[in-house]
């Protein structure tokens, strides 16, 4: 979703818009860091702030449940919640990053 980007980081659909009921209460999406590294979101509406699912893989830096504090009537709102945990995903990153740079040295 291009119109997502906040300083490189991008967050994507995985899958088509879901149709109704609205508000959405969970789905699936993944964010890609600035040098287009991927790792997956569970969204929820409830539950706890971030949770790490997977570790670093193939392919990705890890799977993690998100709770969206914002209510998801549309793309604009995964957006949104998007922009508000992007530094909880940040921090995670850099610490993926910094565990494999120790793990080379």
């Amino acid at each position: 979703m291009p119109e997502s980007n906040q300083d490189g980081w991008r967050l994507g659909l995985i899958g088509s818009p879901w149709r109704g009921p609205w508000p959405k209460l969970n789905g699936d999406l993944f964010v890609a860091a600035p040098n287009g590294e991927q790792a997956g979101i569970a969204w929820e509406s409830s539950g706890p702030e971030m949770r790490q699912l997977m570790g670093p893989s193939e392919g990705r830096w890890g799977v993690f449940q998100l709770r969206f504090p914002l209510p998801v009537l549309c793309t604009d709102d995964l957006i949104r919640n998007f922009r508000i945990v992007l530094p909880l995903l940040q921090q995670a990153y850099a610490a993926c990053r910094a565990t494999r740079q120790e793990a080379t040295d």
